[in-house]
Order: C-alpha cells, then sequence, then structure tokens
C-alpha cells in the first residue's frame, strides 16, 4: 500500500509527567573550566557566553527543585591527563596540557550554582555520565523514573548522557534555556535532534509551573 501524500509523523513528542518521589534534576558539567571568565575553555579563547547562559535558570531551576526536596545530581569531566582522558582528549587540542583535570579548581562545580554537601557528584572521563559510573545506581536508589537534565554541552554531554538514560528506561526530560554549548549553531539542531529522537524538551517556564504544582518529597 502507497504511502504518498500521508501526513503520518514518523515519531510521537513526548510528555512525561513530573511525579513526586520519582523525579531527579541532573545538572551535566557545569565546572569552572566550563563556565567561569577564568576557567580554562575561555582563557584559551573559546567563546563561552552560551555556556554562561545557562547560569541565572539553572539557579531558578535548582531554587524550586529544592523546594520540593527533588534530589540534585551534579556531573564533572574530567581525567588525570590526556592518556585516561581517551579519544575526546585527544581531538581537542587546547585541552592537551591543561583544562577538565581532575583534583584542580577548574574541574570544580561553579560556585554560583551553590551545590551542596547533600547532593549527589558523579565523577566521568566521557560524554555519557552513564558510562563507567555509578550514575544508573544512584538513579535507581533514588527510584527515578522521570530524570530532568540541564548542563554542557548541549550537543555533546547532554546529549549523550539523555540518549543513555532512555536506554535504560529513565525518562529524559531536557530544559532547554538551561543547556549551552561552544558552538550555538549546533545548539537547535541538537535541540531538534533529541527531541525526535529520545527524549522530551521543555523550556524552564513550564518546567517551574509542573515543579510548583508539585507535592514536596518527604
Amino acid at each position: 500500500m502507497s504511502n504518498e501524500g500521508s501526513s503520518t509523523t514518523p515519531f510521537e513528542a513526548a510528555h512525561w509527567d513530573l511525579n513526586p518521589g520519582r523525579t531527579v534534576l541532573v545538572i551535566i558539567d557545569p565546572q569552572n573550566d566550563f563556565l567561569h571568565e577564568d576557567g580554562w575553555y575561555a582563557q584559551q579563547g573559546i567563546d563561552i557566553a552560551h555556556m554562561q547562559r545557562t547560569i541565572e535558570p539553572t539557579q531558578q531551576l535548582l531554587a524550586d527543585v529544592r523546594a520540593k526536596n527533588i534530589p540534585v545530581i551534579w556531573t564533572r569531566h574530567g581525567s588525570r591527563g590526556v592518556e585516561d582522558g581517551g579519544p575526546f582528549m585527544r581531538l581537542r587540542p587546547f585541552l592537551q596540557d591543561g583544562g577538565l583535570r581532575q583534583d584542580t579548581w577548574g574541574y570544580e562545580i561553579l560556585e554560583d550554582l551553590a551545590p551542596r554537601e547533600a547532593d549527589w557528584f558523579v565523577e566521568k572521563t566521557r560524554l555519557s555520565a552513564f558510562y563507567n559510573t555509578n550514575l544508573e545506581g544512584i538513579l535507581r536508589a533514588l527510584n527515578a523514573d522521570t530524570v530532568l537534565f540541564a548542563g554542557v554541552l548541549t550537543n555533546q554531554c547532554v546529549a549523550a548522557t539523555s540518549k543513555d538514560a532512555n536506554f535504560r528506561d529513565f525518562k529524559p526530560i531536557v530544559i532547554e534555556d538551561c543547556t549551552g554549548t561552544t558552538m550555538p549553531h549546533l545548539h537547535d539542531p541538537a535541540i531538534e535532534m533529541m527531541r525526535v529522537g529520545w527524549c522530551e524538551v521543555r523550556d524552564l517556564e513550564s518546567t517551574l509551573g509542573e515543579i510548583r504544582q508539585m507535592a514536596a518529597n518527604t
């Protein structure tokens, strides 16, 4: 039977409810080296403005998430050096002599985002925060079903981690306002790729609206 002239859409846009006790926020790599003016990326002449645009929206998101006692997980990307950083490091000449190095100031979470000691922290060495980490174990322990994603870079670690979340049968929701990249022209295509491929994409306003209607986790 011919499908000529059919208006059937080859995908269904995801929409998942945020359920009390089953929603977790994962913030991908909001580190000094990416987001701070004195961080490695900015000091190497890379324009970090699109990544920095995520700071204020993420602060707003955190305030509402914490008010409902939704767990917060932070990821940090880095390695001891080029040797254990994998192809990612070798394909970025500006990281050969520094940047994204464990146990440095640049590796730490941006202070303006005010991470808390009681939050969860995941150390990663590859684009996906699930690869060789305990992220899945943490999410299972927290009884997570729906996972909110924010952070950097839209087209790399955010895309890779949200896809891997879907592969593990979590329901990933990427908050567009809270994501950014070093190559802004790739942001919208990456967002569209995620939307039609494996996750829901929302704006901050609609996300906060739903969070504020939730009962607080106890």
